[in-house]
């Protein structure tokens, strides 16, 4: 074995074993898959994490790496865990991921649902009915509910229209 591909190994299985430690049981270091490769680590449902113990960091190409492989795996998040120079413990190291990737972990977090991909139109349009549902429920007064309000004030977020959700 090269030493580049067992400084790779080594890595992997550190991080592996960092995830069992973590509570992950199911975490094992994936076979490789060639041009349909679907990261480093599995045993994570949804994730991909792709391991990097390089002395030169070349995180764009790294992030485009994980992304296609998230992409073969049909998962919703791929990461890419790179070592620290100088620490051993795989909990210093680094995972790095887009700003997409970190804005779906965020609203997956904070229980917000996924943006939606509209159109300028659609927004547009979805603002506007948004707007009507709006001065409907203002007219009949005490007939909506709080759950009402909520679902007008998600629906605004999710249509990118946050100063009228807040004001709704």
């Amino acid at each position: 074995m090269s030493r580049s591909k067992a400084k790779g190994t080594a890595a992997e299985t550190a991080v592996v074993r960092f995830l069992r430690e973590a509570g992950f049981t199911q975490a094992e270091r994936r076979t490789l898959n060639g041009v349909q490769d679907r990261g480093d680590i599995a045993g994570i449902p949804g994730v991909v994490i792709e391991v990097k113990n390089c002395a030169r960091q070349e995180l764009p190409a790294w992030i485009g790496e994980a992304e296609r492989e998230r992409d073969n795996d049909r998962a919703g998040l791929g990461v890419v865990w790179h070592k620290r120079r100088g620490k051993a413990d795989p909990g210093a190291w680094f995972v790095s991921m887009s700003g997409g990737q970190f804005a779906a972990l965020l609203r997956e977090h904070q229980g917000l649902p996924a943006s939606a991909d509209l159109t300028d139109a659609e927004r547009q349009f979805l603002a506007f009915a948004l707007d009507l549902a709006s001065d409907r429920m203002a007219s009949l007064g005490d007939e909506f509910t709080a759950d009402d309000v909520a679902a007008l004030q998600k629906l605004r977020r999710i249509a990118g229209d946050e100063q009228q959700s807040e004001a709704a």
